[in-house]
């Protein structure tokens, strides 16, 4: 297998769960025949409109962009290091603030 896509049809939106191609299988147009197959099933299906979320560091952004879809969200991950010391202004050394 060379490349998978998972559509999950939910209401109105066939929403591709996942996309996937093998490195070695890339850059041959695999997920752009994957996502067209998935856009038709949509249709077929009765829903209009077809998204999905990806991490920004891809490098499928242009090909995405370039089957005309538009980013409609975005989001900022958050992060903390859970280290041994006190977190700043917490109460009795370590807990988060109330």
């Amino acid at each position: 297998m060379v490349g998978a896509c998972h559509l999950v049809l939910s209401g109105d939106t066939g929403w591709v769960n996942q996309l996937a191609v093998a490195p070695s299988a890339r850059r041959r147009g695999i997920a752009q025949a994957l996502l067209a197959r998935a856009w038709a099933s949509s249709r077929d299906q009765g829903a209009p409109r077809a998204e999905l979320a990806t991490d920004s560091r891809t490098g499928a952004l242009t090909l995405y962009e370039r089957l005309g879809m538009q980013v409609r969200w975005s989001w900022t991950h958050w992060a903390v290091d859970l280290d041994p010391e006190p977190v700043p202004g917490a109460p009795h050394g370590g807990g988060l603030p109330g």
